[in-house]
């Protein structure tokens, strides 16, 4: 059953691209963008109503958004919410993957509260989250550049149902590589 926390948790995840979406289809890009602006100050300010404290990738996420589009609306140029997007992923991308590279696995501290897994579980779900942020990453400049405003406003709401698909497929890896006190999913109990 869906509780309240779980439907509020979710509007605050995918409401600002929702309503992104929802901008762009029906008036335009930019009102678009100012909508995605407007609704991460409220999806940030709720979390931390909700819960006192605002995850460390709600904030980076929601630095990066807020900063680039509103260089996006000041300039009024599509370009910079584009290369925040890509930015985004970019250095999420390349951070976990020097971590693996430096022997540390940085979504472990960020996790471990929610998964108890060993560690070569965090190694691997570290790779592929790695790897899913870059592939992102790449695929959003090539979109933006060979198929131009419109096809990116998709890709962008396709990437981001694909970031859900994608982040609920690694419970399977949780469940592969719990601890034995772990829940059957690999979550803290």
């Amino acid at each position: 059953m869906l509780t309240r926390k779980f439907i509020l948790s979710f509007f605050i995840e995918f409401g600002p691209i929702v309503a992104f979406f929802l901008g762009t289809e029906l008036i335009n890009f930019f009102v678009g963008t100012a909508f995605l602006v407007v609704g991460t100050l409220a999806a940030f300010s709720t979390s931390l109503v909700m819960d006192g404290r605002v995850p460390i990738f709600s904030i980076v996420s929601s630095f990066f958004v807020l900063l680039f589009g509103s260089m996006t609306l000041y300039l009024h140029d599509p370009f910079w919410l584009v290369v925040e997007y890509t930015a985004y992923n970019l250095v999420f991308g390349v951070a976990l993957l020097m971590g693996l590279l430096w022997q540390r696995c940085f979504l472990k501290p960020l996790f471990q509260k929610m998964f108890h897994i060993t560690d070569r579980g965090w190694k691997i779900l570290s790779m592929r989250w790695s790897f899913f942020f870059i592939v992102t990453a790449i695929g959003n400049q090539l979109v933006w550049m060979y198929l131009g405003e419109t096809a990116w406003v998709f890709y962008r709401i396709t990437a981001g149902i694909g970031l859900a698909v994608f982040g609920f497929s690694q419970f399977f890896l949780a469940r592969a590589e719990r601890h034995p006190e772990a829940s059957p999913w690999g979550l803290r109990k």
